[in-house]
């Protein structure tokens, strides 16, 4: 079994890859007739093409864990010493495999998608699956063309070259299979929206349809990049959780999409209002969620994230994004109608926020698309190579976020159709909540205890009315509390971090921010496929012990590379973090400390946010069983 795995792999591909033909003859055939048998045999033909290409990620799964060397894709990412888990994880750890990952779960939301409706006599549903069957489609010709994990070596290689040090991460495991569920379920929103225009109407049942999906997709994906941003903390030895590295911006486009999405579909749905916004905003969630798969896999982008070092890729996958990205919008452009507005709103109802928000968020998305491609059109014309970083985004984006948080809260304040009537409970105790987190945190500087104001009025004006209310919007409340404690941690993570780098003895003791760091001990280690050298910190303060922390600097023996793994130490207020670097002399150590606060608060954020809008999801389950 173990000699034809790989054949039987690239069959299944190539059966996976034709099943989609026949999909949308069907679809589009059963359409024009109105057949009502159309849904079943359209479902039986996504659940074959999902099961073909489980088939194929199995076989590849089984060649990692069985150390099938004859496959050069193996050959580069897997080595015999790696562990179980990681041995699994370096299936998606390589360009071949993270975009035959990506497909399957693609085409997992299909088979979901297709098993939820398979019944349903609308053809909204078989049009839906036809689109999604194309786009799979594409993306297999080019992975059979360009991409085969399937291909053969002989003589077969004696030794795997190992799994790159820096994906070496538990985060490696969970952080792509998120994105990719996250970019799968963007696209099937994109794809009903898509058969919505195709039947040339777009109303608010259809806006729940989509808002349906859109919001496991939103979660996922939120969560894969939480996940990654904890891994980035957690391995490069930085000391932050964001870099603006241009693949970290390639997965926050689509998510900002979808975050203006749910807001746009939460308008048309209840008022049906933001026809155009919501249609608009799933054709470039897709098509960003292709710009965050493809363009980093080209070699253009530079990258510690870049699965591709080489640009003979490159052409084919830019023109499969062109085709597809132009395929949607020239769709859109079609067949969408001048819709007359279902509703008409007042210039302070919650309408008008609505529709600033979605400004807001367009032109942040605007900001980041422009700073994450603008390097690479500089270096494509010739002109030399140039980076965006921090600085750029930071300063831009600032305005628009204290902006945003505004907005939110007028938005949960106020009522569809006419005016807010704010009561004076609310008015004025969000009010004065602000005041007093001001007043508490003005020795912090001026933009922290604004910022922070302005976060606790937000938050505070959305949970003083009655309670009714209150339980009538939790998931709601919960979600936007979740925008709070996020931005307060960017806020604290930005201001309040402190920092020293020397030449550390064992023995010696390092004072930073008023905390004491003692070089105490050092281990040697032996892992399954590195060495270590370890050294032991104490951490104190008024001579009280505070926390212990690790750093290490590993040496993997397949790759003759270096890396260090940064020690970390946490409660709820301050986080402690130490990177150990070069060996400057006898048990002599370049070091740097780092005393920060807030990044915890960041990622409980994203999971309240998270938390939220699953439980408005939820809560809505029966109406639409």
């Amino acid at each position: 079994m173990e000699l034809i795995a790989p054949e039987l792999g690239f069959i299944a591909l190539l059966l996976a890859c034709g099943i989609p033909a026949a999909t949308a003859s069907l679809a589009f055939a059963g359409y024009r007739s109105r057949w009502s048998g159309l849904a079943r045999l359209v479902s039986g033909l996504t659940f074959a093409q999902f099961g073909l290409l489980l088939l194929a990620f199995g076989l590849l799964i089984l060649a990692f864990l069985t150390d099938d060397f004859t496959l050069v894709y193996v050959a580069q990412h897997g080595h015999r010493q790696l562990p179980f888990v990681l041995k699994l994880a370096a299936v998606w750890g390589g360009h071949e495999g993270s975009l035959l990952l990506w497909v399957v779960c693609l085409s997992a939301w299909s088979a979901l998608f297709a098993w939820r409706y398979r019944h349903a006599k609308d053809p909204l549903f078989a049009l839906t699956l036809a689109l999604l069957g194309i786009i799979t489609a594409a993306l297999l010709v080019f992975i059979l063309l360009y991409s085969d994990p399937f291909t053969r070596i002989f003589p077969p290689a004696i030794e795997g070259r190992d799994l790159n040090p820096m994906l070496q991460h538990i985060g490696l495991i969970l952080h792509p299979p998120l994105l990719y569920a996250g970019y799968g379920g963007l696209t099937v929103v994109a794809a009903i929206s898509l058969a919505a225009l195709l039947r040339g109407e777009f109303n608010a049942a259809i806006a729940e349809l989509c808002w349906r999906w859109i919001v496991p997709a939103w979660s996922a994906l939120t969560a894969g990049i939480v996940l990654g941003s904890w891994w980035a903390y957690s391995e490069l030895g930085w000391g932050g959780w964001w870099f603006w590295d241009p693949v970290e911006n390639a997965s926050l486009l689509p998510w900002l999409t979808a975050s203006a999405l749910m807001h746009s579909l939460y308008a048309t749905r209840a008022r049906g209002v933001f026809r155009h916004w919501s249609l608009l905003l799933a054709i470039f969630g897709f098509i960003f969620s292709l710009l965050g798969t493809l363009i980093v896999r080209s070699g253009i982008l530079v990258s510690v994230h870049a699965f591709a070092l080489d640009n003979v890729r490159a052409a084919p996958l830019f023109t499969l994004f062109i085709a597809l990205s132009a395929g949607a919008l020239a769709l859109y452009g079609w067949r969408a109608k001048e819709w007359k507005p279902a509703a008409r709103f007042v210039g302070w109802s919650r309408e008008t926020w609505l529709l600033l928000c979605l400004l807001l968020f367009s032109a942040v998305v605007v900001i980041v698309l422009l700073g994450t491609l603008y390097p690479m059109l500089y270096t494509l014309a010739g002109w030399g190579k140039i980076s965006v970083g921090a600085p750029y985004f930071n300063t831009v984006l600032l305005p628009f976020g204290l902006v945003m948080l505004a907005v939110m809260g007028l938005a949960a304040g106020s009522y569809w159709k006419r005016s807010p009537r704010w009561t004076r409970l609310r008015l004025f105790g969000s009010m004065a909540i602000a005041v007093l987190a001001a007043l508490a945190l003005h020795a912090h500087g001026f933009v922290v205890a604004f910022a922070t104001a302005l976060v606790c009025g937000v938050v505070s004006a959305q949970w003083l009315t009655s309670p009714g209310l209150v339980k009538r919007q939790l998931p709601m409340l919960l979600a936007h509390t979740g925008v709070g404690i996020f931005a307060l941690g960017i806020v604290f993570s930005s201001g309040e971090k402190q920092e020293m780098s020397l030449n550390v003895t064992q023995g010696e003791q390092v004072s930073v921010a008023g905390y004491q760091f003692r070089f105490q001990t050092l281990n040697l280690l032996t892992g399954k496929n590195y060495t270590a050298e370890q050294a032991i910190i104490d951490i104190s303060r008024n001579n009280k012990p505070v926390a212990q922390v690790a750093p290490e600097r590993r040496f993997y023996t397949a790759r003759n590379q270096l890396m260090i793994e940064p020690g970390i130490a946490w409660d709820v207020l301050s986080e402690w973090y130490v990177v150990m670097g070069e060996k400057t002399g006898a048990d002599r150590y370049a070091m740097r400390f780092y005393v920060q606060s807030g990044i915890r608060w960041v990622w409980l954020g994203a999971g309240v946010m998270m938390a939220g809008a699953l439980a408005g999801w939820w809560r809505g389950r029966k109406a639409h069983a």
